[in-house]
């Protein structure tokens, strides 16, 4: 690993995908202010065209590393609405927030269409805000009860297999801007606080929609910028000390050989008592 020492820099690193012929490099965003997660450049990079999706850029955190994932064609993903292309040939770019023990914990997707071929799905009781004054954000909290994302994102999900970034649990959010549509797929508990009565359970999913209303956001102005995903709630920005290394435990004492002998000798007169 090629991991630049300072801290306030985007460090580097080889990284080999199982789903890509050459290896790709894997970006840390370690930055206070986000890192572009894929390709070389500043976090305003290029906006998104019909050539190319929008840069990623990406919140430090001390959950995992990000990874810049690639800048590819692929199928249009999402399944619940008009799909604008035709083919594999989607300009599509794609990060990934990966755990130490190798577990993804995040993968953003975005891709772009030729403008205005993108409308919004039909209203649904996914739809954050009830689906008011024309909203293409949607939510779903546990994207794999009941197989509604095999079911109703069929591309997405065996894209997301085919490649290994199934981890699970996980919730699906998703915006549609004019020429846009990303998609996030994140482990819950970076959406949601662990829940202790009904109280907390009844809010648990606040935390979840706002993030999602922000990714939303970050959707629209990637039209002319880069797409930067917001800090998740439950990640935190900055990694508690490590504790201090118990201190260790003292070598047992030795006897001195001398000692050892002289312990060893009968008492004086013993030999005569027998």
């Amino acid at each position: 690993m090629n991991a630049l020492p300072n801290p306030g820099s985007c460090s580097r690193a080889p990284w080999r995908a199982a789903w890509l012929a050459a290896p790709l490099m894997a970006v840390a965003a370690v930055l206070a202010s986000g890192c572009a997660a894929p390709g070389a450049g500043s976090p305003a990079g290029p906006a998104a065209t019909a050539q190319a999706a929008p840069v990623i850029t990406v919140p430090p955190t001390s959950v995992g590393t990000w990874y810049d994932l690639g800048h590819l064609q692929a199928p249009w993903l999402s399944g619940d609405a008009v799909v604008p292309v035709d083919g594999v040939n989607t300009p599509t770019r794609v990060a990934g927030l990966r755990r130490e023990d190798g577990r993804w914990l995040a993968i953003v997707i975005a891709q772009v269409a030729p403008a205005g071929n993108a409308s919004c799905p039909q209203p649904n009781s996914l739809h954050v805000g009830g689906g008011a004054n024309g909203t293409c954000l949607r939510l779903r909290r546990d994207a794999d009860f009941d197989r509604w994302l095999e079911t109703q994102h069929g591309v997405l999900y065996r894209w997301l297999e085919g490649r290994q970034l199934d981890a699970r649990p996980r919730a699906w959010v998703s915006h549609r801007a004019p020429s846009i549509e990303t998609h996030a797929l994140v482990d819950p508990s970076l959406l949601e606080a662990t829940t202790r009565n009904t109280a907390d359970f009844l809010a648990a999913g606040m935390p979840g929609q706002q993030w999602a209303q922000q990714f939303a956001a970050a959707t629209r102005a990637a039209a002319g910028g880069p797409l930067s995903v917001p800090p998740f709630p439950f990640a935190p920005p900055i990694a508690p000390p490590a504790p201090p290394q118990p201190a260790a435990a003292p070598a047992p004492a030795q006897a001195h050989p001398g000692h050892a002998a002289r312990a060893a000798e009968p008492p004086p007169g013993a030999g005569a008592a027998a």
